[in-house]
């Protein structure tokens, strides 16, 4: 701040000041007015189902900020659900890189209670658990640009203090890669120690835990599938067929070997036998979502905000911690 010849401070910090908050206001004014675009986008959306009794309701969380599906959307969704109340169809609109599996299986049955129908709409990206969410679904609407992932549940490790999402799958793997190692060098006569070393340095409960989450995703997946997705498929065993090449596929290391790997509406239509409705870049209904998806986006990127959910006549923010 700039000072006055005697050494004392002007005036200009309370111009500053006011500056400060008329910026402050100015970005108030903005977040509402795009919250108001968004709710009138929502509300459009629903001429797109054919007269049905029909709600669109949002969950998207910030990727950059690493927001992941956790026990703290259940009161927001719920809270959310309540202000549409029931419909015949309930739409919901998710973009999220995955998260906790035990919520997203809540997420379904919170969901379900609300409606006859339910659809899943991926405007970008639903990830591990969100991909378990759309497979809760009785239909996934994607575009040229939406996409599915890979059912591996994902644990939280520390690196340098900042919590990264590893998959479960991996330290599975690691243990079982150090055991063939382990198998040659006896098979070999090779010194067999140091790799028995790393064996005996792996954490065994933690392992034990990450196959106990990989089976739980699976096991969530095929309820959903039989239950709704799958559910007009005679006889059983041809039903228990196409819920076992889904689940294979999905939680595939050799197939998809890192959890961003996409899995576009097309593969999940026609090599997955999901029930997919594939959008043009054209469709009404797709230029409509992406309007919406855009303005919600950069809320997400521009104003610390890391989810969103929210519908017509309800909006509920989780801004981030600074803590």
């Amino acid at each position: 701040m700039p000072e006055d010849p005697k050494g004392g401070y002007t005036k200009e910090p309370d111009k500053i000041k006011r500056q400060v908050l008329s910026g402050v206001l100015e970005e108030y004014d903005v977040v509402t007015r795009q919250r108001e675009t968004r709710r009138v986008a929502l509300e459009e959306m629903e001429k797109f189902s054919e007269g049905k009794k029909a709600a669109y309701i949002a969950f998207l969380c910030s990727e950059t900020s690493g927001a992941a599906i956790d026990s703290d959307d259940i009161p927001a969704f719920g809270d959310v659900l309540m202000s549409v109340g029931e419909v015949d169809e309930l739409n919901l609109i998710i973009n999220s890189p995955g998260g906790d599996g035990t919520v997203a299986e809540k997420i379904i049955e919170l969901c379900r209670a609300y409606c006859k129908d339910f659809k899943v709409i991926v405007p970008n990206r639903a990830k591990s658990a969100a991909t378990i969410i759309a497979l809760g679904a009785d239909q996934i609407v994607m575009g040229y640009c939406s996409e599915l992932g890979p059912i591996d549940a994902q644990v939280v490790i520390l690196v340098g203090g900042v919590p990264h999402y590893i998959s479960a799958q991996s330290f599975i793997d690691s243990r079982k890669t150090l055991e063939e190692r382990y198998r040659d060098a006896i098979k070999e006569k090779k010194d067999a120690r140091p790799v028995l070393q790393q064996i005996a340095s792996l954490d065994a409960p933690f392992i034990d835990h990450c196959e106990k989450l990989m089976e739980f995703s699976r096991e969530v997946a095929r309820k959903y599938l039989a239950k709704y997705m799958f559910s007009g498929m005679k006889p059983t065993a041809k039903q228990k067929q196409a819920i076992d090449k889904v689940l294979d596929r999905l939680s595939s290391v050799n197939i998809f070997k890192v959890h961003g790997r996409m899995i576009d509406g097309n593969t999940a239509k026609t090599e997955l036998g999901l029930t997919v409705r594939l959008l043009g870049k054209d469709d009404g209904m797709w230029k409509a979502l992406w309007h919406y998806y855009v303005r919600a986006d950069v809320l997400l990127k521009k104003h610390a905000v890391t989810k969103i959910i929210e519908s017509k006549s309800n909006f509920l923010i989780k801004a981030m911690s600074f803590e």
